[in-house]
């Protein structure tokens, strides 16, 4: 018989010790479920079992320097921690590997269970020790199961009631919804209860229909006019052009004017200077890195979370984002739950920008539904609110609808659907409500 192999990763431990002390903030991403006990490696159990304690007492006390006793107890030479810490690129997926690292140490624990029940058992005959030694085993096996499941969210009906009515008496004493304000009156009437924590928000729309111009334009209304901090995942354009589009659309200046800095007219540099001003804050954050995982996106969104606080998250698109999977539904279907889960556990709303398939194009009405979204199914299914963006302009050089776009609410979990019109100026990329002035 081939010897067992005990399932580790050396690899996956030496890169948790080393971004632990490379970022020690990261810790605290992952302080509800990272154990010493996980790590199958003395040198690396102990090493993690330190840097949680100096952590646990001040996260400025993590450093080699602090645990130089612990070294000489375990015989590990400085310059292999060095390593361990300058070998780690980025911090962003150390959930998921904490995660792994808890199975991994989970499956160890069920394969000494299995390999005591397999020597005790032989010896075993009557029908009494047989029963409870299977009782025995099964209850262990489903006690280590259960370990790994987290039980913190598990709440009485009470402490849910009590905590709603908490929220609600606060939102009748300022006068406020439970959710954000899209900034749009009509869009808000539809949308009742604004844009609530915890939801998995989609704008979709053909390629030119919009939706990034309609994405900035929200968190302009959010992060700018309502000052609530914000993160922007572009995973398409350069920070440099969303930004460039920011001002355009704060300024109401055309954006070609202002890439070609033709400010000839004074009345353009005063918008311009007013609007660089008002846009250039630092509650607003993005991040263009292009290729990025829902982990890394996880990761990033929790430390500033942690750092400055967070209303919001966009992410342009739902397409862009890597993962796994044989086929792009399979991928689609893994990051659309991901976002659901993850705006949950944020308790943040998340607007996320999908494509809608050609399928449009083959109808006589151009108006998008909810099966026109790419791998929609699970989309379909995981998200709170569908917003579909359509400009009949587009499509009808002769449209009595110029200048307009309408936001067609396809699904609302909480609230009916409907559709809402908004005034639209390509040349500046700027949605507002047609029951208002432009830019009022």
């Amino acid at each position: 018989m081939a010897e067992l192999q005990i399932p580790h990763d050396i690899e996956l431990e030496q890169y948790l010790v080393g971004a632990m002390l490379y970022d020690p903030a990261c810790i605290g991403e992952i302080a509800d479920i990272i154990k010493p006990r996980f790590f199958y490696n003395r040198q690396y159990r102990a090493l993690c079992q330190a840097t949680l304690q100096l952590w646990s007492e001040d996260e400025q006390k993590v450093s080699l320097v602090e645990l130089i006793p612990t070294l000489e107890k375990e015989g590990i030479s400085p310059s292999h921690v060095t390593d361990l810490i300058s070998s780690v690129a980025s911090t962003g997926p150390i959930r998921y590997s904490t995660e792994r690292l808890k199975y991994l140490a989970a499956l160890r624990a069920a394969i000494r269970e299995a390999q005591d029940f397999i020597q005790t058992a032989n010896g075993l005959k009557a029908a009494e020790d047989i029963r409870l030694k299977l009782n025995n085993t099964a209850t262990k096996l489903a006690t280590i199961s259960e370990a790994t499941v987290e039980t913190e969210t598990m709440r009485s009906a009470k402490e849910f009631a009590l905590q709603f009515d908490n929220q609600l008496e606060e939102n009748r004493a300022e006068g406020k919804k439970p959710g954000i304000a899209t900034g749009f009156p009509d869009l808000d009437k539809l949308i009742t209860s604004g844009l609530e924590p915890g939801t998995f928000n989609v704008l979709a729309g053909r390629p030119s229909m919009g939706k990034t111009a309609f994405a900035l334009q929200l968190a302009l209304n959010i992060s700018i006019k309502q000052g609530l901090p914000s993160l922007f995942f572009s995973l398409e354009m350069p920070g440099e052009s969303l930004i460039a589009r920011m001002i355009a659309n704060f300024g109401r200046i055309d954006l070609q004017v202002l890439k070609n800095a033709d400010f000839t007219d004074d009345a353009i540099f005063e918008r311009y200077t007013h609007a660089i001003g008002r846009v250039a804050v630092d509650h607003f954050v993005i991040d263009d890195q292009s290729g990025m995982t829902l982990a890394e996106m996880k990761a990033k969104a929790r430390r500033m979370k942690r750092e400055q606080g967070l209303s919001c998250i966009f992410i342009d698109y739902l397409g862009l984002i890597e993962g796994e999977g044989k086929s792009e539904y399979d991928i689609v279907t893994k990051n659309s739950r991901g976002i659901k889960n993850m705006a949950k556990e944020l308790g943040v709303p998340i607007i996320c920008l999908a494509q809608l398939s050609r399928a449009v194009e083959q109808r006589q009405d151009k108006r998008p539904m909810m099966s026109d979204l790419r791998e929609s199914g699970h989309v379909e299914q995981d998200a709170d609110i569908i917003a579909m963006l359509y400009r009949d302009e587009y499509y009808n050089a002769n449209s009595e609808d110029k200048g307009i776009a309408e936001v067609i609410l396809a699904k609302q979990r909480n609230g009916p659907t409907g559709s809402v019109k908004l005034g639209f100026n390509k040349e500046h990329g700027n949605f507002y409500s047609l029951t208002r002035r432009e830019g009022a």
